[in-house]
């Protein structure tokens, strides 16, 4: 083969190459999803700002959280009673799902892990716990990879009062703990159930 024609085919190769890669990126900025793991995986965790706390106050409890972290209000099961998150600057969450049952608190924390460990984290080591600010109920923490990919770990807590089970979901990687750690603890310290 003449040196002609090997540059004819080394740049049609680049070329279809290229293609390929920015066909890859399009697509994956059209869908939602794609665009939300491609803005996060450039967005950066930032220290939470406890000093400027965000209260909220619905009629069955209330919290303080970060005052760089936020509620979010446009996901598609957003309920301020009953399932919200708070989210950090960067890929942190903490999730609330709150039922109108009493339902065992164990119970519910071994539905919660299993539906982590088969999607989330599949090997993961766990630790229990019994106690979330000022609640009793049945807690664990998981620790391993994230999708496999990045270490980190989920934190459930599961708790009942009165006609209600309330289940808090913490989720950080390792890498940015020391950074969400003290808005996760403002949560957890000033979260105060009303009388009903």
């Amino acid at each position: 083969m003449s040196s002609k024609h090997a540059s004819i085919w080394l740049v049609a190769i680049v070329c279809f190459v290229l293609g390929c890669g920015v066909g890859l990126v399009a697509g994956v900025l059209v869908v939602k999803e794609g665009r939300e793991f491609v803005a996060n995986t450039f967005r950066s965790e930032r220290t939470a700002a406890v000093d400027n706390p965000i209260a909220v106050e619905r009629p069955a409890f209330r919290f303080q959280h970060a005052g760089n972290w936020k509620v979010d209000v446009g996901a598609s099961d957003y309920d301020p009673d009953h399932s919200f998150s708070i989210d950090t600057p960067g890929q942190s969450f903490m999730l609330f799902e709150i039922a109108d049952a009493q339902l065992t608190p164990r119970s519910v924390l071994e539905q919660h892990i299993e539906a982590q460990t088969s999607k989330v984290m599949k090997s993961a080591t766990r630790t229990s716990f019994t106690k979330w600010g000022a609640h009793e109920g049945e807690g664990a923490v998981l620790e391993g990879k994230l999708l496999g990919l990045t270490p980190g770990s989920i934190r459930i807590f599961c708790f009942r009062s009165h006609e209600q089970t309330f289940t808090v979901i913490e989720q950080s990687y390792d890498e940015d703990r020391a950074q969400v750690e003290p808005g996760f603890a403002l949560v957890e310290r000033t979260f105060q159930l009303k009388e009903p």
